[in-house]
């Protein structure tokens, strides 16, 4: 046989040789590096996730049994490489799936049925200041109204407009109209009634009246002793930072000690987010990173002026001691939330490696910390916190990992050169550092605040010197200084750090462009780039390239993302629906455009809310609303019996918070009270001559956090869409041309 021909038939296997013996090749480096072991919380994540995203609570047996038949795989495979590894990821993702499982058990505190009006008497946990001197207020609940026991929340919260006279640890009653926590406002989108669960929050209050503080409850165990006693720290020390600085920079500097938010004036909020600062605000591993390694190397400096302690005693290791206590104390001090124990947990295993002597930024010490703060908190992955985080830290890791495998540059030749590289090499350093963390997390950013910034390198670059120079030295020293009564004058110049941070986030903000509205996109978006970014940043051979099509895959779809045609709030008391251009239209009675949901909505569709009356095709009487609908036809949104017999004669879809007539679904699409019940926030798209819905939970499914089952309308009342011929003929309406002098002459509206 010619040469060429058996090239010809054995081309196929050839190439398919070639390829295998080179994947080979790059596992088995990836292998010798440890480079598996990192994808173990990978997997454990994917479990948690799982978890959350079923549609019913699954079973603890269920959920233990698949954790011990993974345990049992991965026992069986331990002989194979790699299906060793793929039997052990099996297992963590069983481990992450259980983990959720009792997280939920644990918390387990039922939420509110249904609103009443009732006194609460409990005890003062934390008093938050919010914005324009509102108090959020959280109690521990001993008596709500006549609620028995077993179907009483843990913990209420309640914002008030007014210093209630109580404090931290207080005995209180107060009067209030009570709710359970909602849902998200659209589906797909921040799930309050979640988050509040999983903080043993099960009803939130408005209105309070009839405050009375009973003093210190005197009942309190050990452990809420000390956290009360946190608690008034917090709120003194809070004080004392805003009296000494003032202004909006004294409100930001109280949420980098203490992580009070709640005062800060939302024009200096804007300004941040707009010039990719925001995260300043938060304390996290910016701020973890800067307050312990300051203490690090301040502990280190001053062992060293003794040589006798630098000759006999283990410095490295006693500093490292010192700088996690320190960080131990501010993670207390600053409340504890979700972002600051993950850079908490960072710092501790960087400063325990630093006291057995290994290396403190090494990949899997990152990936331990994913892990235990998974294991701890699996809620927390849902939140962009975490995401944000996570993808930070995995970025940075592999790009200084990177750096550090290069060959390293001869020396420079004098003085002046040595001084140039150095300068060269921190600008380097700062402007990198910004630029793979703000790659990192876009993503994140873009799918949970649909937004992107296009100046944060800028913005970080200017603002980053100022607060690793000024202000979170600052921050050390006037925590110090506290008990002496000498920390005035670093707070002081920590105002004046600040100062200079807003008046640069204010200038970039104002540039064009600043702040780029994305259209929302889905989760299948969200898991390609969070598979693309992790099989990026955790591999170390070219195997790592891998990624660029998985990331093009999921940039494509977030490029091009569906849009739904009607979106429906909870209460049904709003909705939006895309009109015949395209944009969005608001409907509701009152000032819907000012609404939260309506705000929501217009951001996940890249858009601006309107200003009332600046849609002319939306109609609105003391009975409901109409607009025209993208394809021809009406959508009315009814608040009165009334209007409902004449909506459903004419319009292709009504929504209403009442319970539509039974002749209503015969003659056209109808979502009603109990559907809104059940579904909570929905989103309708035009399929054809019908509509198709997605709905914020399912109907037919329940978790602990949707509510209490007599709250659910069953499955087959959920969502009752049956269409009647009018929406085809609306379909089939809109292509016709419309005579614009005839008033009469609506498309998709039919004469009655």
């Amino acid at each position: 046989m010619p040469d060429d021909a058996r090239v010809a038939d054995g081309g196929a296997g050839s190439w398919t040789a070639l390829v295998f013996g080179w994947l080979s090749a790059r596992l088995a480096e990836e292998a010798e590096a440890g480079r598996f072991a990192l994808w173990l919380p990978v997997a454990f994540g994917v479990g948690v996730a799982t978890y959350f995203a079923a549609s019913r609570e699954p079973a603890l047996w269920a959920a233990t049994a698949l954790a011990i038949g993974a345990g049992a795989l991965s026992l069986l495979a331990r002989r194979r490489f790699i299906v060793a590894w793929l039997a052990l990821a099996l297992l963590f993702g069983a481990a992450g799936f259980l983990s959720g499982k009792l997280a939920t058990i644990r918390m387990g505190s039922p939420a509110l049925a249904a609103p009443l009006r009732a006194e609460a008497v409990g005890r003062v946990v934390t008093i938050e200041p919010r914005a324009r001197g509102w108090r959020r207020v959280t109690i521990d609940l001993e008596r709500l109204g006549s609620l028995p026991v077993e179907r009483r929340p843990a913990k209420a919260r309640i914002t008030i407009g007014f210093k209630p006279p109580i404090t931290v640890g207080d005995r209180i009653s107060l009067a209030a109209y009570w709710r359970p926590p909602e849902g998200p406002v659209r589906p797909g989108g921040y799930d309050f009634a979640r988050v509040a669960f999983f903080q043993g929050v099960g009803a939130t209050g408005l209105g309070a009246s009839d405050i009375k503080a009973h003093g210190p409850d005197v009942d309190m165990g050990l452990r809420a002793s000390m956290s009360a006693a946190l608690e008034r720290l917090r709120a003194s020390l809070t004080e004392r930072i805003t009296t000494a600085i003032g202004g909006p920079e004294g409100a930001v500097a109280a949420a980098l000690v203490t992580g009070v938010q709640g005062p800060i004036p939302q024009d200096v909020q804007d300004d941040l987010r707009g010039a990719g600062l925001s995260h300043i605000l938060s304390i996290s591993g910016l701020h973890m990173a800067l307050v312990a390694g300051t203490m690090f190397w301040l502990a280190r400096a001053l062992l060293a002026l003794s040589s006798r302690a630098a000759l006999n005693w283990p410095v490295k290791q006693i500093a490292a001691a010192v700088a996690l206590a320190g960080a131990t104390f501010y993670l207390a001090l600053s409340g504890a939330e979700v972002a600051t124990q993950r850079s908490y947990v960072m710092i501790a295993i960087a400063f325990l490696a630093v006291m057995i002597n290994r290396p403190a930024l090494a990949p899997r010490n990152f990936a331990l910390a994913a892990l235990i703060v998974l294991a701890l908190t699996p809620e927390a992955m849902l939140g962009p916190s975490f995401q944000m985080s996570f993808a930070a830290v995995a970025g940075l890791v592999a790009w200084f990992e990177t750096r550090r495998d290069r060959e390293p540059a001869p020396p420079p030749p004098n003085a002046v050169a040595r001084v140039r590289r150095k300068i060269a090499t921190a600008v380097t350093l700062a402007l990198m550092t910004t630029l793979v963390a703000g790659l990192a997390t876009a993503p994140f950013a873009a799918y949970h605040f649909h937004r992107v910034t296009p100046y944060a390198i800028a913005g970080n670059a200017l603002a980053e010197p100022i607060m690793a120079l000024v202000v979170m030295p600052s921050v050390l020293g006037g925590l110090l200084f506290a008990p002496l009564g000498l920390d005035g004058i670093f707070w002081r110049a920590m105002g004046g750090g600040l100062r200079a941070v807003l008046a640069i986030s204010h200038t970039v903000a104002s540039w064009p462009g600043s702040e780029r509205n994305v259209t929302a996109f889905g989760e299948t978006s969200l898991a390609l780039f969070a598979l693309g970014i992790a099989w990026l940043c955790l591999w170390r051979t070219k195997l790592r390239w891998a990624a660029l099509p998985a990331l093009a895959a999921a940039l494509g779809l977030a490029a091009w993302p569906s849009r739904p045609d009607v979106v429906i709030d909870p209460s049904g008391r709003f909705a939006a629906v895309r009109s015949p251009t395209g944009e969005l239209a608001l409907l509701g009675a009152g000032q819907p455009g000012g609404s939260f949901a309506a705000k929501v909505w217009f951001a996940a569709d890249a858009a601006e809310p309107p200003v009332k009356g600046a849609l002319s095709d939306v109609r609105c009487d003391a009975y409901g609303c109409t607009a025209p609908l993208i394809g021809g036809g009406i959508v009315a949104l009814s608040w009165d019996a009334r209007a409902l017999e004449e909506d459903c004669k004419r319009a292709v879809l009504v929504v209403t918070r009442l319970d539509p007539p039974e002749a209503c679904s015969e003659t056209t699409a109808v979502v009603g009270r109990r559907a809104l019940a059940a579904t909570g926030a929905l989103s309708l798209s035009r399929d054809g001559p019908s509509f198709s819905a997605t709905a914020a939970r399912d109907p037919g499914g329940l978790r602990p956090w949707t509510g209490p089952p007599n709250a659910i309308a069953p499955p087959e009342q959920a969502l009752r869409l049956t269409f009647s011929p009018r929406l085809r003929q609306a379909s089939a309406d809109a292509q016709q041309p419309v005579d614009p002098t005839d008033p009469d002459d609506e498309p998709g509206v039919e004469d009655q």
